[in-house]
Parts: C-alpha cells; sequence; structure tokens
C-alpha cells in the first residue's frame, strides 16, 4: 500500500528542544530541516494528528501532499486542461490520419471518374483514414490488372490530408484508323447559317434547308467529277433550329421578405456538400455564410441565418408574359449546348384564364448540328 506522505511546518525557537520532544512520540520522519526558526518535515498523513495532540505548544501546517497523491491532486485540480489537451491530442491524431482530398490528375474525364470509383471501392475515400503505403501499393495493383487495355501507369501520393493520383492512358493504335471514312451529317432538322469546313467536301451551303441524316460534308473529295480519295471529314456546320415551349405562370405569387431577426449556426462541407450542426430554427430563412477552417476539401462555416417572411404578390398581364418568356429561354438554355446560341423568341399564342396565363413562345437557336459518321471503305472491301 503506498504510503501518503506530506510536508509540514511549525515555528519554532529551539531547534534541539523540538527534536528531543519529537523523538518521545515514536514518529516515522523520513526528512527534516530547519531553516529561518521554521522546522520543515516529512512524515505521514496519519501522523499529523498526533503531532497536534502532543505538541500543543507548536502550530503544525501542512505544507502539501507527497509523492502519488500530489500528483492525484494536481490531476484533479487540472482535470479539465488535461482533458482538453488529450482530446486535441486524439483530434490531431484523427485529423492527420484522416483524408479529405483526393486528386485524380488526366486530361480525360472518363478515365478520372473511374478511377474514382475504383478508389471508392476499395475504401480510399474522402473522411476515410490514411492507408499504409503497402496497402495503397496492392490497390494500384489491382486496378492496374483490372484495366491493362485502359491504364498504363498509376501512382497513388498522399500529401498531408489528400491523395494525388496521377495516371498515364493506356493508348493503342488502331492500325484500320488511316483508312476509316467519316461523313459530317445532320444531327436534326434546320437551315445552315455557318459552316466551318477542316477537312472534307462540303455539300451544302449557306440557308440551304437539311435534314436529320443529311450528309454537310463529305469524306470523298470529288475533282473533275472524280474520286480521287477518301479521308475522315472533319468541321462544323451550325444551322437555325426552332423550338416551341409552352409556360403557365400564375398571377398569384410568393416572395420572401428578411424580417430583421437572425440567428446563428455552424455548417461543416466536404467536396460542396454542406451540413449544419444545430437544427434550424426559423421556417423560411436566408444564409450568408462565414468560413473560418479549411484543410483541403474539408470546410466548417459560421452560418448567418435571417428569418424571412412570406409575402404574397399578384403578376399584371404585361410583368406575366415576360416572366414567361424568360422561362421559355432558360428553359431551351438546358436542352442546347455550351456552343449553341438563343437569337430570337417570339409569342405564338396567349391564353388568360382566371388565375393564370398560358404561352405558347416560338425561340429560334442558332445551333451546332453536325455530327461524324462512319462510311463504308468500298477499296478495302474489295482488297
Amino acid at each position: 500500500m503506498n504510503k501518503h506522505l506530506i510536508k509540514v511546518k511549525t515555528k519554532c525557537n529551539n531547534y534541539y528542544s523540538f527534536l528531543k520532544k519529537i523523538q518521545y512520540l515514536n514518529l516515522s520522519i523520513y526528512e527534516i530541516e530547519y531553516k529561518d526558526n521554521y522546522v520543515y518535515l516529512k512524515i505521514n498523513n496519519e501522523d499529523l494528528t498526533k503531532l497536534k495532540k502532543y505538541l500543543v505548544s507548536y502550530k503544525f501546517q501542512k505544507e502539501e501532499d507527497l509523492g502519488l497523491f500530489s500528483l492525484k491532486k494536481k490531476i484533479k485540480q487540472n482535470h479539465i486542461f488535461l482533458i482538453m489537451v488529450i482530446l486535441g491530442l486524439i483530434l490531431y491524431s484523427i485529423l492527420t490520419n484522416l483524408i479529405v482530398e483526393i486528386n485524380v490528375f488526366h486530361e480525360n474525364q472518363d478515365l478520372r471518374e473511374l478511377v474514382k470509383e475504383e478508389l471508392d471501392s476499395y475504401g480510399v475515400k474522402v473522411l476515410s483514414f490514411k492507408k499504409s503505403y503497402k496497402q495503397l501499393t496492392k490497390i494500384k495493383e489491382a486496378i492496374l490488372e483490372k484495366y491493362p487495355d485502359k491504364i498504363d501507369w498509376l501512382e497513388i501520393e498522399t500529401h498531408g490530408m489528400a491523395y494525388d493520383v496521377k495516371i498515364e492512358e493506356r493508348i493503342i493504335t488502331d492500325s484500320k484508323e488511316e483508312n476509316k471514312i467519316c461523313d459530317i451529317v445532320a444531327k436534326k432538322n434546320g437551315t445552315i447559317k455557318h459552316i466551318k469546313l477542316e477537312e472534307g467536301e462540303r455539300v451544302v451551303d449557306l440557308n440551304d434547308y437539311v435534314r436529320e441524316g443529311d450528309t454537310l460534308i463529305s469524306g470523298k473529295i470529288i475533282y473533275n467529277n472524280e474520286e480521287k480519295r477518301s479521308i475522315c471529314a472533319k468541321g462544323e456546320v451550325y444551322a437555325e433550329v426552332w423550338y416551341t415551349v409552352d409556360i403557365s405562370i400564375p398571377f398569384h405569387y410568393n416572395e420572401y421578405q428578411e424580417t430583421g431577426k437572425k440567428k446563428y449556426n455552424i455548417v461543416w462541407e466536404v467536396n460542396d456538400n454542406k451540413k449544419r450542426i444545430l437544427k434550424n430554427r426559423f421556417t423560411n430563412f436566408n444564409s450568408k455564410y462565414y468560413n473560418f477552417l479549411k484543410i483541403f476539401n474539408f470546410k466548417l462555416y459560421l452560418e448567418k441565418e435571417y428569418e424571412t417572411k412570406e409575402i404574397k404578390k399578384e403578376y399584371g398581364a404585361d410583368e406575366a408574359l415576360e416572366v414567361a418568356l424568360l422561362k421559355a429561354k432558360d428553359s431551351i438554355n438546358k436542352k442546347i449546348g455550351e456552343k449553341d446560341t438563343i437569337i430570337d423568341e417570339k409569342v405564338l399564342k396567349k391564353r388568360i384564364n382566371n388565375s393564370t396565363m398560358d404561352v405558347e413562345v416560338f425561340v429560334i437557336v442558332e445551333e451546332l448540328i453536325s455530327t461524324q459518321k462512319e462510311t463504308f471503305n468500298e477499296d478495302l472491301s474489295r482488297s
């Protein structure tokens, strides 16, 4: 059993007289020191009562606990600080071994997505713990073995809390590629407005109306009514394409106005996905985010929530029509490509009911309608 040792002191004008008195008490004294008219004793805690009982002329004061009891006392006094330090070390250990970002480097998006899916299947994902070098090597070898025709080389490097994945695509040269014959054909109906010819023979003119499947640029090169050679045609052809959109706009609608009340929340985000830590306390609100921690793709925000109230409003006829045209353009923009442009829109029909305005809108788009189509090589079939 561990002894509970303490250090006590008492004022003493005659040190030798004090020693004689204390000898008769038969105490275990482990250390004694006399300094500036004070005696300092190292004794067992239970002997302090005996000292006070039999040496009443001296005033004994406990200075401190010694040994393990001193350590326990200090731990008890500073337990909150120690808990915070331990939690901090645990959090640091977790964060330094956590992956918050995976970067796959290659210009081929399909190949990047393929590798990301494979890594995910092996547990290499955001908010997962780091894997050992041996584990990463096995994963790399397994992916290379699974896709020998697509991936020539793959490396997984650990940088802090991120994995950097580098890929080299395997390029398999097709010996038949140079004999490939292609035409540029129309993928939808329209009136030709712009032709960008790179290789091949143009077979349509500006303002020609073409139908889906019509040849726009031929891969057969004709000179003096004689076919000289066949190639894979390249180029872009833009045409005026027409769409009709039906839009219904309610005259009565709701808007939301801030009330002036606000509350705060904590939000964490990984890969553009935000999640609130506290429950929302407003039914309707707008938010502003203030970032105060960022570790790769992991972010922590202070969110300021501004309460809003619902206000009922009503469109006039002209306003409803303007909104209908904007919605029609937005609908078409979602269907067309980045290179396509809306050049005009017109109202074909407009019908006003009790609560809505129904509008049919005619939209004109200058659109890339060309696509490459491989054709049959008659010379190769005869060889």
